[in-house]
């Protein structure tokens, strides 16, 4: 006889996990081997409890750390049994899919896709077990993938508009970014960009902030004036990493 599958729940959503809780406890063939709303607590259950999935979300707004750090940090403790890593997530970005897959992750589910519930879930890790095509039950590809390539260009046009150069270390990085929080606010996104392009937290976010400022320099005055227009702190003269990203964030959102 086949034993259970022991999953570990990685989300700050009380609701959504309770909503776990209660369907594995009434699902054959999967037991709830953990709760934790805490990147550095599931890292620790994972060695303590050893169990066979982690259902990972990645924006642990309300507990601690991020579902980033936490792939991050099973890759490097090396595990005689590295659990199967079924990302729930909020944020259907392209960059986000490539890193948490360049992590190790297994799976990744999109939140607001249609049909997701902790039922499907379930059935889902059971149909992988069976050996049953994932595909069957969801899709682990990003939605709408035409949408987010129209919205690919439509960032680039933005940061044209502002004099951001394409030839600056900070222009991908910016897209990325905007790109992240367009699919879902993110913590952290300079390491999640960072770990896209194998550089450091820190070097992302100084490269982003240098964009910003040259182009605050060098840029016509009525230009910026023009399609920039969020507040900027006189003191500062520009606007910081976290408030450009998120104007133009809310700014393409609306236009959609």
């Amino acid at each position: 006889m086949q034993q259970d599958l022991r999953v570990l729940l990685v989300d700050d959503d009380p609701v959504l996990c309770e909503d776990f809780s209660q369907c594995f406890m009434e699902t054959e063939g999967i037991e709830l081997a953990g709760v934790t709303n805490s990147a550095v607590q599931a890292m620790e259950l994972v060695v303590e409890r050893q169990p066979d999935v982690v259902i990972l979300d990645l924006e642990l707004h309300k507990g601690a750390g991020n579902g980033i750090m936490f792939l991050k940090q099973l890759n490097d403790r090396h595990l005689a049994k590295r659990p199967f890593v079924l990302v729930n997530t909020n944020n259907s970005s392209r960059t986000t899919y490539d890193v948490v897959n360049a992590l190790g992750a297994d799976f990744v589910m999109f939140k607001h896709q249609e049909g997701y519930c902790a039922r499907e879930v379930a059935e889902f890790l059971l149909c992988i077990r069976a050996g049953k095509s994932a595909t069957a039950v969801l899709s682990s590809e990003p939605p709408a993938a035409q949408e987010s390539e129209s919205l690919r260009t439509r960032i680039l046009a933005e940061l044209d508009k502002v004099s951001i150069s394409p030839k600056s270390l900070g222009y991908q990085y910016l897209a990325d970014a905007i790109e992240i929080y367009c699919g879902g606010q993110t913590p952290n996104v300079a390491a999640i960009i960072g770990q896209k392009y194998k550089k450091s937290e820190a070097s992302v976010e100084r490269a982003m902030q240098n964009a910003i400022d040259k182009a605050w320099v060098t840029a016509d005055i009525n230009e910026l004036l023009e399609h920039y227009t969020a507040h900027v702190n006189i003191k500062r003269q520009s606007p910081t990493v976290t408030e450009f990203i998120c104007y133009y964030a809310s700014k393409l959102r609306g236009s959609r």
